[in-house]
């Protein structure tokens, strides 16, 4: 008796799921009622969590944490727990800037040397390659940190380049830059105004070269006018900034330390290292994919010109590939930027270990994550916006 009822509901029904308008307006209602829920949820437990309150931000940190390669970066007992978190984005970027820097040369050198003739060359860099890309990043930060660097001299053995780098299990004594008087800022606003310059200088030798057909050489004269200004304004301003050796030295009661320079902690040397090795593996074949995808005829037609070879890489195949590679080094220095976030495991105080004591002493951990999340979240668009910039102005127009 029902079975005909039912088939009639059935194919009603089958009917109007087939018809646009009707299935469309149910995977909406759908979709906005599991969103519904969604925010529902995420809402329900911010109030529980009672998000608003960031009173704990203002109580002491509780522990020191020295592992910054910056002395104002590091972490003392008695800062506030907002500053604590501030300092551990800044050694995060600390970090991840020159991993970026490092790896993107690495990664150029070694992709370039993968499509070199020479066979030793090109097996050592495939080698290279196919090692630390299938290697975890954690495991790499674990052999530098706890293998590498277990064994090293102490102090006192002054093991290194006497006068220019210490290496000792406190960590890597090398030269740095400290201002030589209150002038360094507007030293470094001339530098702003040196790169312009380069940057203009270059530009206009280029046209020329372009319309000429002869070389102006417009790497050299912007570099050269870059140095120039750098020059001029470093002894006009009384030599702002002075670089300071490092020294062992030894106090009254016989303890040894440092002196001069800066102490890289062995912490932000073995995430710096991990960090560099695995994702220049990956920039490398982004750099030989983006090569090879360039015709051969424009090397040939380079080499027929009568181009060095340096000069058919730099001034034909590596601006035509960097068109091709920029997308996808926006996504690895992304990459780089979120996995530095692993150097906690080895006690390089980023943010996240910063946020972790934290947690584990206030349990405020709704608040505290957030912002990890607002940290990363700049820091990606930052990196995304100056990738697209770069990718927009290196296209073909």
């Amino acid at each position: 008796m029902l079975a005909r009822p039912l088939a009639v509901a059935v194919a009603i029904g089958a009917g109007i799921w087939f018809r646009n308008r009707y299935r469309h307006l149910v995977i909406n209602v759908a979709v906005g009622g599991f969103a519904a829920a969604f925010v529902f949820y995420i809402a329900s437990s911010v109030y529980a969590a009672d998000f608003f309150d960031f009173d704990f931000l203002v109580e002491p940190y509780g522990s020191p944490d020295r592992s910054s390669i910056f002395p104002g970066l590091n972490v003392e007992a008695g800062d506030p727990r907002w500053q604590a978190i501030l300092k551990g984005a800044g050694n995060t970027l600390s970090v991840v800037v020159f991993a970026i820097a490092v790896s993107t040369f690495l990664g150029l050198l070694i992709g370039v040397a993968r499509l070199t003739p020479n066979p030793l060359l090109s097996r050592v860099a495939k080698l290279y390659v196919e090692l630390f890309r299938n290697l975890p990043l954690l495991l790499i930060m674990f052999f530098f940190a706890f293998a590498m660097f277990r064994e090293l001299p102490q102090i006192q053995d002054r093991a290194g380049l006497n006068g220019v780098l210490f290496v000792s299990n406190r960590g890597m004594a090398v030269p740095w830059v400290e201002a030589g008087n209150g002038l360094w800022p507007l030293w470094l606003i001339a530098l702003a105004i040196g790169i312009v310059a380069g940057v203009i200088v270059r530009s206009r030798r280029m046209k020329q070269e372009n319309d000429t057909g002869q070389s102006t050489h417009p790497n050299a004269w912007g570099g050269a006018t870059f140095a120039a200004v750098a020059a001029v304004s470093y002894f006009a301003l009384l030599l702002p900034v002075r670089i300071t050796l490092p020294e062992v030295v030894q106090a009254a009661s016989g303890f040894y330390s440092y002196a001069g320079g800066n102490v890289l902690k062995l912490g932000y040397v073995s995430a710096l290292i991990a960090l560099s090795l695995y994702f220049s593996a990956f920039i490398a074949e982004i750099v030989r994919g983006s090569i090879q995808a360039i015709s051969r005829g424009q090397s040939e037609a380079a080499a027929a010109l009568g181009l060095s070879a340096y000069q058919q890489l730099t001034l034909i195949i590596l601006p035509q590939a960097l068109r091709i590679m920029i997308p996808a080094l926006n996504n690895e220095y992304q990459n780089a930027n979120k996995d530095s976030t692993l150097a906690h495991a080895i006690a390089y105080g980023e943010i996240v270990l910063i946020s972790n004591r934290i947690v584990n002493n206030e349990g405020s951990l709704l608040q505290t994550y957030f912002f990890i999340f607002v940290v990363f979240v700049l820091t990606n668009l930052v990196i995304s916006f100056i990738m697209n910039t770069i990718n927009r102005n290196v296209q073909v127009k």
